[in-house]
């Protein structure tokens, strides 16, 4: 049985919210709450931690997979949210 979209879709401060949970539980110099604008590069993410992350995301959003090409332009946390809500058929709004 085919699931609808709109049974798969996720409010955008859910995204939001599982976003910054994963993201700010990854930080490479430890946990922390992250906001929509912190640069991944200030919060100590290089290549290899942003893969990581790529791949927590997919985990938790159940993506089958966060494009290479797109995932190289994430560079906020809000630009993560936007990623994953196009990802997961929600047009995401990135809250502060």
């Amino acid at each position: 049985m085919e699931k609808n979209v709109a049974e798969n879709t996720l409010d955008p401060a859910e995204i939001s919210t599982r976003v910054r949970d994963v993201v700010g539980s990854l930080v490479p110099s430890g946990p922390r709450e992250v906001q929509a604008a912190d640069r991944l590069s200030d919060l100590g993410f290089d290549s290899l931690s942003t893969m990581e992350l790529a791949m927590a995301l997919e985990t938790e959003f159940d993506l089958q997979e966060v494009p290479e090409e797109q995932s190289v332009e994430m560079v906020t946390v809000g630009d993560i949210e936007v990623l994953v809500g196009s990802l997961v058929g929600t047009p995401a709004t990135t809250r502060s």
